[in-house]
């Protein structure tokens, strides 16, 4: 999984408490030299706290940049779904993935095996408190694919949407970032239907179906 790096407002603040941070530090050891070690309890360690805490949250930051925003419940996806005719358990899946400013909305068309259409996202939530301070939680839609009816297992192999995202559960198995105290979860869900027109949202706790309109 790649995260690439888009520098906002936000960001920008986040450096300039991290250079404030850095600042305490030096006039800290630089006034150390003159009075003692004492003045490290007060200045010092106040500067490494907040060096501590930009960093980590300009962290995050970087991190979820290759995630749509999730403030609410979000309209993720379009699928127009249709039976093949003539062909048994063979679906056309008509896709529109929405984006946003960073974002540009796609269209595609699937022939995808089985009666039913299923469509992934990985979900990222933070804490409420971070949340508060600007970030939002975040998904990414990720594959797509075909359940038969009857059970039985299709042949055809997941559509992936968004690129492999082995990185993301490799991480999440791990524990590699999707920890307290930035990260309440990280998880894997899916929406399931039958052929039809429907659109798709995602909200912090799962990936869902509607009629349009409704």
């Amino acid at each position: 999984m790649s995260f690439p790096v888009d520098f906002g407002i936000l960001q920008i603040g986040l450096i300039l408490l991290i250079l404030v941070a850095v600042a305490l530090l030096v006039s800290a050891l630089v006034k150390m030299r003159r009075v003692g070690p004492r003045v490290l309890l007060g200045r010092g360690a106040g500067g490494v706290a907040l060096l501590v805490v930009a960093v980590l949250l300009l962290w995050v930051a970087t991190l979820m940049q290759t995630y749509l925003g999730l403030s609410g419940e979000i309209r993720a996806a379009h699928v127009v779904v249709r039976e093949v005719s003539g062909e048994d358990h063979q679906l056309e899946v008509d896709l529109t993935l929405y984006g946003d400013d960073d974002h540009s909305e796609r269209r595609e068309k699937f022939r995808v095996q089985g009666d039913l259409w299923v469509l992934q996202a990985n979900i990222v939530e933070l804490e409420p408190w971070v949340n508060a301070l600007g970030f939002h939680s975040g998904y990414k839609v990720t594959r797509l694919y075909g359940q038969r009816l009857d059970g039985v297992a299709t042949t055809q192999n997941q559509i992936f949407l968004n690129g492999d995202d082995a990185d993301f559960f490799a991480d999440m198995s791990d524990g590699a970032w999707w920890t307290s105290p930035f990260v309440r979860s990280a998880y894997g869900n899916a929406v399931i239907g039958t052929p039809g027109e429907y659109d798709v949202y995602i909200s912090r706790d799962a990936i869902k179906a509607r009629a349009p309109g409704s």
